[in-house]
C-alpha cells in the first residue's frame, strides 16, 4: 500500500516493508539490506503530518505504509532491516514484553559484536548513550505478532532531514532533537562493521525465536 502521490513501490522495496508477512504462516525470519531510498510509514500516522511530502516527490522517493506501529522511517542503502513473524503466546497482548524480548536480543548481539553501551531507550529504540541506533515497530492480531527493525549501519543521515518531519509521537529521552541530533550510525558510533555482517548478526540474533 501507498499513498496515491507516491511513485510506484519496487518488490525490492514491498520486501523490507513486509507488506507480503501478514499473510504469511509463522514462523518466519527476514533480514535484508536496504538497495534503494523509500520511506516506510506505519499505518496509524498521517504522510502530510509524518513526511516532507514535496521533498519525497521531487526526488521521486517511494512511500510504503507498512503492517506494523511505530513511526516513520527512511530506509535506503546503509540500512539493514529485520521482520520477524512468529506465533503469539497466550495472553500476551501488550507490547512491552516482545519488544524487551527481541530489542533484547539484537542488544546483546550488539554488545558482544563490541557495541558496550547499546541499550534499550523508550519503548523499542536501541540507543548508543543517547543517541538512536535501530527503531522497532510491532503488530499484534490473531494469534502471531510482526517484529519489525531497521538497523543504521553507515546510512546518509541527511536523508532523515529531507523525508521526515519531526515525529507526532517521540520518547522523552529525544528532548525534541532533530534526526540528524538524535540518531547515528554503527560506524560513526566507533565499531566499524559492514551491512553484510550486520545481517548476520540479526539473524543470528532474531533466529532462535523461529523455534
Amino acid at each position: 500500500m501507498e499513498p496515491a502521490s507516491s511513485p510506484a513501490v519496487t518488490a525490492h522495496a514491498a520486501s523490507l516493508a513486509g507488506l507480503d508477512l501478514v499473510e504469511m504462516e509463522p514462523p518466519l525470519l527476514r533480514v535484508k539490506s536496504a538497495r534503494e531510498v523509500v520511506v516506510v510509514l506505519p499505518r496509524s500516522r498521517a504522510p502530510e503530518r509524518e513526511l516532507h511530502l514535496a521533498a519525497c516527490r521531487a526526488d521521486g522517493v517511494p512511500i510504503v505504509v507498512r503492517p506494523s506501529g511505530g513511526g516513520a522511517v527512511v530506509l535506503a542503502p546503509g540500512v539493514v532491516t529485520a521482520s520477524l513473524l512468529t506465533a503469539q503466546a497466550p495472553g500476551e497482548i501488550f507490547p512491552e514484553p516482545h519488544f524487551r524480548r527481541y530489542c533484547g536480543a539484537v542488544a546483546a548481539a550488539l554488545v558482544r559484536a563490541g557495541f558496550p553501551e547499546v541499550r534499550i531507550r523508550g519503548v523499542s529504540d536501541l540507543a548508543v548513550g543517547e543517541h538512536k541506533i535501530a527503531g522497532s515497530a510491532l503488530r499484534l492480531w490473531r494469534d502471531r505478532s510482526l517484529f519489525q527493525l531497521s538497523l543504521l549501519v553507515d546510512v546518509d543521515l541527511e536523508l532523515m532531514e529531507r523525508y521526515l518531519a519531526l515525529p507526532s509521537r517521540e520518547p522523552a529521552y529525544r528532548m525534541g532533537r532533530r534526526h540528524r541530533d538524535f540518531v547515528t550510525t554503527l560506524n560513526l558510533a566507533g565499531v566499524a562493521i559492514t551491512c553484510p555482517q550486520a545481517e548476520a548478526l540479526l539473524q543470528r540474533a532474531l533466529e532462535p525465536f523461529l523455534r
